[in-house]
């Protein structure tokens, strides 16, 4: 019987390693609230740098929020203790909101809250602590994810595009030559992904490898072209009839390998013969610069 191996990829180990040091460095100052800076430390360990920074923001936004409002509330009505808590809480919603500042909306009533409900004498170092330890993870996770190796998931899509790009004449085949109507939903299932790692990958802006935003966009113009192909053989496949195939485009099939039975070329006389050679024809020269740019990758 096989023995299972977990696999413990890259960002698992740097998400131990922060917290580690996180509490390490929080229980060096002393620290009485070292969960906070194991929150901050796993709220920080982002899939990407750019999402670390907005987890960042997101965190300590929400806490100074909180912790401020929380203060003014002990403050002045602390008398007011439950309903308070609650007129408290839609007013620093508001706030949130006329500031733009939705995102840190749920965290910044729970921090609200937690300094209200706390004796009165503590809040204000209850406030001060979270703050400096939640700071504390999330400046250990925001380091070692940038120090030990940020992710990077240009490889990904050019594999995914290499795929796409390998697909296609058989999806050609099946409608252009053989006139039926594949599924396909493949090929939309790997546009999608590649559309969602290259947004993944335009997020990683911050201490970035160079020439990243050339990478970008060359990436970002293969996805259009494998989208403009994922349109014209949707247009092909929805037409009623395929039509006669034109000599250009049966020898153009023929150059990438595709068998082409005799008797399907002629003249284009019909509407259905000048629209879906006209599709194809757009179809081949898509996929011919695709092929160009994404094997050359």
């Amino acid at each position: 019987m096989a023995r299972f191996v977990p696999h413990i990829g890259l960002r698992t180990v740097k998400t131990g390693l922060a917290v580690a040091l996180a509490l390490f460095f929080a229980d060096l100052r002393g620290s009485t609230s070292l969960i906070f800076a194991a929150i901050g430390a796993i709220s920080a360990m982002s899939r990407t740098v750019g999402d670390a920074f907005e987890t960042c923001r997101t965190q300590l936004t929400g806490i100074l929020l909180g912790a401020g409002f929380g203060a003014l509330f002990v403050s002045l009505f602390s008398e007011f203790r439950y309903l308070g808590i609650g007129l408290g809480l839609m007013m620093l919603i508001l706030l949130c909101v006329r500031l733009r500042l939705q995102f840190a909306v749920p965290l910044s009533c729970i921090v609200f809250v937690s300094i209200c409900v706390s004796p009165a004498g503590d809040a204000f170092q209850y406030g001060f602590n979270r703050l400096l330890d939640t700071t504390i993870g999330l400046a250990t996770a925001l380091v070692i994810n940038v120090a030990i190796k940020p992710y990077n998931n240009s490889r990904r899509i050019a594999d995914l595009l290499r795929q796409f790009y390998q697909s296609v004449p058989d999806f050609v085949s099946e409608r252009v030559l053989h006139g039926r109507y594949p599924d396909l939903s493949p090929l939309r299932e790997q546009l999608d992904r590649i559309s969602t790692e290259l947004s993944i990958f335009e997020k990683q802006r911050l201490f970035r490898i160079r020439g990243h935003d050339e990478q970008a966009v060359y990436l970002r113009g293969c996805e259009r072209l494998a989208q403009s192909i994922w349109q014209e053989l949707s247009a092909l496949c929805a037409m009623d009839e395929k039509g006669h195939l034109s000599l250009e485009n049966a020898i153009w099939l023929r150059d990438i390998g595709l068998h082409v039975p005799d008797g399907v070329c002629a003249m284009p006389q019909s509407t259905a013969d000048v629209v879906g050679n006209y599709h194809l024809d757009n179809l081949l020269r898509a996929w011919q610069f695709l092929g160009e740019f994404s094997l050359s990758e």
